[in-house]
């Protein structure tokens, strides 16, 4: 008997989801937007939206390093805050802002360090650890600004989100130098081949002698960069520091990443975690861009944008689920 050509498995099907459905659910939001305000693709609508999320571009950037070593942060909104406030507190009593800039640069770093040594050092979970950690960072926060607002930011740090208008945005090199860097330390290095093995599992570093808790300890440090790098250009963009700007980033950051990889990044013993291309992470902010650019101009009520984000989020994942429990049934 001739063997029938075997068909594309589960698992492939999944892998060509994951690598392709952000790019398509980005061009039929597109369309159906288009068709509800013909203004949508206007080059002053397209520019104004891709500026008021540059910093949710490079706070993917951070995401996506620790995301794909396998770990989770979910800490990341009050990162931001705390970063912010801190920044907008030593501007209020006279620092010059270089120095405030790389302070606060240094406060992220420090939030790196601390989910990163309790979560390699002591090998705890990242959920359980980051979700103390972002309390924590909510009372540092808080603690720092009083409740009080920062505005009064010299015309420098305005002018690197291009907020006045009369200057070219040094925003825009950030975010091109954020995604070349993911996209450079994944491809061609060491670190950024040791963190994806990681990511798909932990044994096989430890198997070739690698210290798989460094790796954590530098994704941790490398993501909490870009969130404090993130949190600059949200306060510049803004041009207030409050300690509540950074409430529900998390979440945003969370979703972008099941757009990403089509919920793969969250599944155990996922082959797909190594296939997901870095550029879904920036068409998963995208994503997320649109749907909140697009309702606005559609004149739809606000809170329908988060029961839209959801459908888009949970459609994206589904084949991803389907197959996990279709694999654990025939384990069964």
């Amino acid at each position: 008997m001739r063997r029938k050509p075997a068909g594309r498995s589960n698992k492939d099907r999944m892998v060509w989801f994951g690598q392709n459905s952000p790019g398509m659910i980005l061009l039929f939001l597109v369309a159906v937007f288009t068709v509800m305000n013909p203004n949508f693709l206007s080059p002053f609508n397209l520019y104004n939206f891709l500026m008021q999320n540059e910093y949710r571009l490079v706070m993917i950037t951070g995401l996506a390093f620790i995301m794909l070593g396998g770990e989770v942060d979910l800490s990341v909104g009050y990162q931001l805050s705390l970063v912010g406030v801190l920044i907008g507190k030593l501007l209020s009593t006279g620092v010059p802002y270089p120095l405030c800039i790389a302070l606060g640069l240094l406060a992220g770093c420090a939030c790196g360090m601390l989910n990163g040594v309790l979560i390699a050092g002591l090998n705890l979970s990242s959920v359980i650890v980051t979700l103390i950690t972002e309390n924590l960072f909510r009372g540092i926060s808080y603690l720092i600004s009083r409740g009080m607002t920062y505005a009064d930011f010299p015309e420098p740090l305005l002018d690197i989100s291009g907020i006045r208008g009369d200057v070219w945005p040094a925003s825009h090199v950030i975010v091109l130098l954020c995604i070349l860097f993911l996209e450079g330390t994944f491809t061609y290095t060491v670190i950024g081949k040791n963190i994806l093995s990681m990511g798909y599992d932990e044994q096989v570093l430890r198997q070739n002698d690698i210290p798989a808790g460094r790796y954590k300890f530098i994704t941790y440090v490398i993501g909490s960069l870009f969130f404090a790098l993130a949190s600059l250009l949200l306060i510049s963009r803004q041009g207030l520091a409050v300690s509540n700007m950074g409430i529900g980033l998390e979440i945003d950051g969370l979703f972008a990443v099941c757009l990403a990889g089509g919920g793969s990044l969250f599944l155990k013993e996922s082959e797909t975690k190594k296939r997901v291309p870095i550029s879904n992470f920036y068409l998963g902010v995208l994503i997320l861009a649109v749907i909140e650019n697009g309702m606005q101009l559609s004149g739809s009520v606000q809170y329908l944008q988060y029961i839209i984000t959801s459908a888009v989020v949970f459609f994206s994942v589904l084949p991803a689920i389907s197959i996990s429990f279709r694999q654990k049934r025939k384990m069964r």
